[in-house]
């Protein structure tokens, strides 16, 4: 009995502990009682200030994956997919998007929205396995851009046993004609592990159930109800390497991603009927388009002793954009480059990053985290449009954690962060001076969880959290077309900061599983773009947008309830709001999400599960200035899932139906919805998976 007390106290110490070692999931234990000693590996839970978190699984990951990796996050609570034209989307969490949610990729940020709003992940959707989403501010652990939360992809988990393992996935689905392939294939010999992904996918111009969209009061038409020019391919490519000996635990990680994808003739420049005349093509890729690489490289480092643990990071990464169309002057007389003339932007971002993190347990109720972070990017640009110049940017962190167990039933956190920054910009003709700024800026969190038996779990956080501007928020001045509009950077903006408080109650019986999570937060300084009632003077430009410092504040939660009505039948129900408003401009702070809820029975075997959902969003109404309200909707989807056993291995059949109904509708969150031009219809998705 007092083995079995003992072990389980470490479990919940292990659960319950706000570690920020996610980026190596697997780490090795030893722990001794009395002459008993036990050796195994483990997979940490690490959360942020015991702010709430919720892990999604592999398994539901490819179940809801649809045509980018926020497609299937955006079934979490709290978690929304802010789509950036067709089949290409970005996080928001509990209404904070854009450069204030921080994603984690095998223990480094991703980088590469510092361009703007309208640039999405570059991350292989069929190499993310296991995802962890803190909801709420987590800078301590993660940096400033993590203000909105983050999303961390755990890495692959290292085998205990020698094996070879291997992958193969097809995928179709029918609203793009698109279809996907990949295979993986993975080793594990003695101390040494590798395993690699290759993955490619291909779709043509998107099916919409609409034959026409508006433009600045142009009613223009959509014909065949195929959006021209949205056809795209993706590759990637992800090397794993790693090798553990005794104490310490060594992994190499090398990816590379590439994108190319056309522009809906409608959303680049000013359309008209001709150019938006089918051309009896819908695979081909024509002007305009953008290209995107990626490539990424990691070493991730941990030597693991009694009491201390210390894991080093490193990492580089290259970005490299391009965006392609046929050469039309934003300057009054500019003549075209003579080389490449349709280059209309070049972007170019190199960084590199480092973290030390130690982990000292001196006591089995104490646990300490100090850790130190550098980051520094060289950024260059090429075309004949500009958006933004080139700079160079630096950031450097220290941060201390520490998790204290007052007893089986309660924990209590606290945790702080200290970051500086610099920019420096070049001047850029008339479009942009040069700018030198620094900053400076703090974070804390303090947090308690409460566990009083098995059932129930209370969280609470309280925190300050804090961001600083962006490259394109200080910067930019030139026309973003996915946008739709002329952006302009102010250079004298300060961080952005605020205080957020959190609360989670959730309770786990047999039956029942309940979880209700809400949250306030008060920005002094909150960064958005806002209309200046100015057009532009720049050709196809429309409107001029600021961005602009003003206090703001949000307010919501989610709910979630999945109930076993009887042995393998389940009903869930799932909920989510927000509510934000900016006192600038005394109206909602831009691309405020709509509430929604979702409705969903299932039939859950072994092996083979049926589902049918019901996903309702209201009408949204509070809007920013010029932003249009929004309908509500309701979509129908259903889908399932059959296994079948192999000798060696196993063969699954996944089938998923969205929006059943054929629905005509709009997405407030889309950048499309500006010509109001609705989403995706019927949409068949076949997958079928070999894993051995």
């Amino acid at each position: 009995m007092i083995i079995k007390r003992t072990i389980s106290v470490l479990l919940m110490g292990l659960c319950s502990s706000s570690v920020h070692y996610a980026q190596t999931a697997d780490s090795l234990k030893n722990i001794q009682m009395q002459e008993v000693s036990v050796m195994g590996f483990s997979r940490q839970r690490s959360e942020v200030a015991t702010l709430p978190t919720v892990h999604v699984s592999a398994e539901e990951m490819r179940r809801h994956l649809g045509h980018s990796l926020m497609d299937a996050l955006s079934h979490t609570d709290g978690v929304r997919a802010m789509d950036i034209g067709v089949g290409f989307s970005k996080p928001m969490i509990r209404g904070l998007g854009f450069q204030r949610v921080a994603v984690s990729e095998n223990g480094v940020k991703q980088e590469g929205q510092q361009w703007g709003a309208d640039h999405g992940l570059e991350i292989d959707a069929f190499n993310v396995g296991e995802v962890r989403v803190v909801k709420g501010p987590a800078s301590v652990l993660y940096g400033s851009d993590a203000m909105g939360g983050a999303i961390e992809i755990l890495p692959a988990p290292f085998p205990q046993k020698d094996t070879l393992m291997g992958e193969a996935l097809l995928q179709y689905q029918s609203v793009s004609s698109g279809l996907s392939a990949s295979a993986m294939l993975a080793l594990k010999r003695k101390r040494f592990f590798t395993r690699l992904r290759y993955s490619e996918r291909h779709w043509a111009d998107y099916r919409v159930p609409a034959d026409s969209f508006t433009y600045l009061s142009m009613n223009l038409p959509i014909h065949a109800r195929r959006l021209k020019n949205t056809a795209g391919l993706e590759r990637g490519l992800n090397w794993l390497w790693a090798y553990r000996q005794g104490r310490f635990d060594g992994r190499v990680v090398i990816s590379d991603s590439y994108q190319k994808a056309g522009f809906f003739s409608g959303a680049h420049g000013v359309p008209n009927s001709a150019n938006l005349l089918s051309d009896g093509k819908r695979w081909n890729i024509d002007l305009p388009y953008s290209m995107v690489n990626h490539l990424k490289v990691i070493s991730h480092n941990k030597w693991t002793g009694n009491s201390l643990q210390a894991t080093l990071v490193l990492g580089y990464q290259q970005n490299h954009r391009e965006e392609w169309s046929r050469f039309h002057t934003h300057n009054y007389g500019q003549q075209p480059p003579s080389r490449d003339p349709d280059k209309e932007l070049l972007l170019r971002l190199h960084t590199g990053s480092a973290k030390m993190q130690v982990r000292y347990t001196p006591l089995s109720e104490w646990e300490h985290y100090f850790g130190l972070s550098a980051m520094v990017q060289k950024h260059r640009i090429g075309g004949y449009g500009f958006l933004i110049p080139n700079y160079n940017r630096s950031e450097f962190g220290a941060y201390y954690l520490s998790n204290y167990r007052m007893n089986n039933a309660l924990v209590f956190n606290a945790s702080m962060r200290y970051d500086i920054g610099r920019i420096l910009t070049r001047a850029h003709g008339q479009e942009a001076e040069a700018v030198r700024r620094h900053f400076d800026n703090y974070s804390f969190a303090l947090g308690a969880t409460f566990t009083p038996d098995r059932k129930h779990e209370l969280r609470c956080s309280v925190g300050r959290a804090f961001r600083l501007p962006s490259a394109n928020e200080l910067t930019s001045n030139g026309v973003h077309h996915g946008a739709f509009r002329h952006e302009r950077g102010d250079a004298a903006l300060a961080s952005e900061q605020g205080w957020q408080a959190d609360f989670s109650y959730t309770l786990h019986t047999d039956r029942l599983k309940l979880s209700v999570s809400p949250f306030f937060s008060y920005y002094s300084h909150f960064i958005a773009l806002h209309p200046t009632g100015l057009w532009s003077a720049l050709p196809d430009a429309g409107q001029v947008y600021q961005f602009k410092d003003s206090p703001a504040w949000f307010a919501g939660g989610e709910f979630r309830m999945k109930l076993r009505v009887i042995r393998h039948f389940y009903y869930e129900l799932s909920g989510e709001y927000v509510h934000t408003y900016d006192t600038g401009s005394h109206t909602a702070t831009p691309f405020s999400p709509p509430a929604s809820m979702r409705n969903t029975i299932s039939w859950e075997c072994q092996r083979w599960e049926l589902f049918a959902e019901c996903h309702s969003v209201t009408r949204q109404n509070r809007v920013c200035h010029n932003e249009d309200t929004t309908p509500g909707y309701n979509l129908i989807n259903v889908g399932g899932k059959v296994d079948f056993p192999l000798s060696k291995g196993k063969l699954s059949l996944l089938l998923n139906v969205r929006n059943l109904l054929n629905t005509s509708y709009l997405n407030h969150l889309n950048f499309y919805r500006k010509i109001e031009m609705p989403e995706s219809g019927l949409d068949f998705q076949t997958t079928i998976l070999f894993t051995y």
